[in-house]
């Protein structure tokens, strides 16, 4: 069980997995519909701007997972320096 100073990080981390499975799943799916669509002989305009908005996902995932990471290096530290305080 995780205790009230464990449990925040622990829900970042989580998050922060859940996050990159669902953008990985996407990555899949998107690079299949883009593969189908090329195959097909699809407009290479519409292709290129679906490359974009995949690429700029990706970005915006990997933002995201560096803030998560250090939001919960920060609250790690934070409760350490409580812990510390209180056991003064």
């Amino acid at each position: 069980m995780d205790t009230p100073s464990t449990a925040a990080p622990r829900r970042i981390d989580l998050a922060l997995a859940r996050l990159g499975d669902a953008v990985d799943l996407l990555e899949q799916v998107g690079q299949a519909a883009l593969d189908r669509m090329e195959m097909s002989g699809h407009d290479s305009g519409s292709l290129a701007a679906l490359t974009a908005e995949l690429s700029a996902v990706r970005s915006d995932y990997h933002s995201l997972k560096l803030t998560g990471q250090q939001a919960s290096g920060r609250i790690d530290a934070a409760i350490g320096r409580l812990r510390a305080v209180l056991e003064m």
